[in-house]
């Protein structure tokens, strides 16, 4: 298996020590790493959308999608029970209402606009808040979530402003062409 690019993997590294660690990671990581034009690629950008952790992930082999969605406003759309997929999702416009029947964990767009700029302080809410299940919350254009498998979910548009945003989904295979593909987006009665 071929080794990730040392631009790449050094990013990555400062993404996760910034999250694991808050802050105080946040200033070591950005003195620990060298400066960007040392390892930078000319014309190659690196600019992460969302985060988060999977506690558990369907058993090998499992279907990888990547779906860009739109909600009308009024739409939602429901996870039962049962999917096995995870699925993270990223708001890219809009503002997308989200609830789950487990605790989740948010990531707002100030870290990625933290870790985006060195020496940056991200401003307004918590980078990463911690939703309790069932409880719902918001997710704005550059914030993502990680929807566990077999958990009940629902996004939805509370909105007046159409909602555009992606999700990267792992299914098991046996979902068939439908594995990870969300399902369709209804209008609220």
């Amino acid at each position: 298996m071929r080794r990730p690019p040392v631009p790449l993997a050094l990013a990555l590294a400062a993404l996760l020590a910034l999250l694991a660690g808050g802050s105080a990671a946040h200033t070591a990581a950005q003195e620990g790493t060298p400066p960007a034009e040392g390892f930078a690629l000319e014309g190659v950008g690196f600019f992460p959308l969302g985060f988060g952790t999977a506690e558990e992930l369907p058993a090998a082999p499992a279907d990888l999608v990547l779906v860009r969605f739109t909600l009308e406003p009024g739409a939602s759309i429901p996870a039962d029970a049962g999917d096995p997929s995870v699925a993270l999702v990223y708001v890219e416009a809009g503002a997308l209402t989200a609830e789950a029947g487990t605790p989740v964990r948010v990531t707002r767009a100030a870290v990625i606009a933290a870790f985006a700029t060195p020496g940056a302080e991200p401003e307004g809410p918590p980078m990463l808040e911690e939703v309790a299940a069932g409880t719902a919350f918001t997710l704005a254009a550059g914030d993502s979530v990680v929807l566990p498998p077999n958990v009940a979910a629902e996004l939805r548009n509370d909105g007046q402003e159409r909602v555009v945003g992606l999700a990267a989904i792992v299914a098991p295979p046996e979902m068939g062409g439908e594995a990870g593909t969300p399902a369709a987006a209804t209008p609220a009665p």
